[in-house]
């Protein structure tokens, strides 16, 4: 089994190794980590998640929950990390999401679950990340 799942990852490292330029460089919100609350409007229902990673160590982020009554996943591509000359330097897996037009009827909150771990081995040990997704039509300014 290990070694099935080895051969699948560096399959994926050099499908991956001529990472795309991300969204991030469009003016679509871009959260991080760090900032786990999103305001997403109805004139603006694109957003992007960015999350740090290194896919040589195995690892990487899996969608774990979410609303898709609500939110449609769009993207999920890497991009690669500025210093170039450093092996095994952590990317940043950048995830791309749309609110459907159902998730304006009436302002809302939702969840969005991430976790961190290697596809061979439990999901439910791997580091977690919640992040709250606020809805709203406009923002009155």
């Amino acid at each position: 089994m290990r070694r099935i799942s080895l051969i699948g990852l560096l399959s994926f490292l050099l499908s991956t190794s001529g990472m795309s330029q991300t969204s991030s460089q469009v003016n679509i919100p871009v959260h991080e980590e760090n900032k786990t609350g999103i305001m997403v409007t109805s004139d603006e229902p694109q957003f992007v998640i960015k999350l740090k990673s290194n896919p040589t160590t195995g690892y990487s982020w899996f969608l774990r929950e979410y609303p898709a009554s609500l939110i449609q996943p769009v993207k999920h591509e890497f991009e690669r990390s500025t210093d170039k000359k450093l092996i095994g330097a952590p990317t940043y897996e950048v995830w791309t999401f749309l609110a459907k037009p159902a998730a304006f009827k009436v302002p809302q909150q939702a969840l969005m679950r991430f976790v961190y771990a290697r596809p061979w081995e439990g999901s439910d040990q791997g580091k977690q990340l919640v992040f709250r997704i606020s809805m709203v039509e406009k923002i009155q300014k």
